[in-house]
């Protein structure tokens, strides 16, 4: 793919430090052939540096040659005005990927009338390759822009496809939701392991057997799973022990703590959706 399509980012935020590094680690995408157009040369310089790309303050230098084009900017106020500029000089046949929250379908089919656009929402998970995206494509499709498409978006991890933009901005909201209530649980928990006298190294590795378990008999439970769950939900002295030793290990305290404190979650997430 990296020999094929010159990608275009637009936007300097970690928003795309995220795309770089998934594109990167997940699916082959060689830097040289990726371009990002930056606000300032102190941010050029910074990302030439971490990433190698091709980072830019004139959208001249790469638009007209993109294949695909993603929308990633975080300060959306001039988000039209740059729409604007590209439509301008863009590829006839290009994709337009948009992952800036809350901007509509139909505002940027208004500057590319005539191009595929998808708009897409995702959780930072995608830079491991186990991340989470949801999309919903506008009103021009085209086979060979479909099938590039959904290669980057199944590259990055699980994809949920949507109809309505409604259902974009729900399934988004979960996905997002999920990413911080996921890392506070996991941050509890290996709290508590520690609190009852486990390393860090253990604690951390039994909480992520125990999630891992959990999570893959929720998945594919049948009547049988279900069954246990509600008989051990059911269970006063089952629910009483598990109160005792969250109380004994400060389990809620911890999460309590953790959901208490939003500048240290945004501070390990440094993810800018807002909803």
């Amino acid at each position: 793919m990296s020999n094929r399509f010159i990608k275009g980012i637009i936007g300097d935020g970690f928003l795309t430090e995220i795309i770089l590094t998934a594109f990167t680690r997940q699916i082959g995408i060689s830097p040289e052939d990726t371009y990002v157009l930056a606000q300032t040369s102190g941010r050029c310089q910074e990302l030439l540096e971490q990433y190698n790309v091709h980072a830019v303050q004139n959208s001249m230098v790469f638009i007209p040659a993109s294949q695909i084009v993603i929308l990633a900017v975080e300060d959306t106020a001039s988000i039209n005005d740059l729409m604007l500029q590209i439509s301008r000089q863009i590829n006839e046949n290009a994709l337009i990927i948009s992952v800036v929250q809350g901007l509509k379908l139909s505002t940027i089919e208004k500057y590319f009338p005539n191009h595929m656009v998808i708009r897409m929402i995702m959780n930072p998970w995608v830079v491991s390759g186990f991340g989470v995206s949801t999309y919903i494509a506008g009103k021009h499709h085209n086979a060979e822009a479909a099938n590039i498409a959904r290669a980057l978006l199944t590259s990055l991890g699980e994809t949920v496809e949507v109809d309505t933009e409604n259902e974009l901005e729900i399934v988004g909201e979960l996905i997002l939701s999920e990413t911080v209530y996921s890392y506070l649980t996991v941050k509890a928990l290996i709290g508590s392991g520690k609190r009852a006298g486990l390393s860090l190294d253990k604690s951390k590795e039994l909480v992520f057997k125990i999630l891992t378990s959990s999570t893959t008999a929720i998945s594919s439970a049948d009547s049988l799973a279900e069954s246990v769950i509600e008989r051990s939900h059911g269970q006063t002295d089952y629910l009483e022990k598990g109160r005792q030793l969250m109380e004994k290990y400060n389990i809620l305290q911890n999460f309590q703590q953790s959901f208490a404190d939003p500048i240290e979650a945004k501070d390990v997430l440094r993810f800018h959706y807002h909803f």
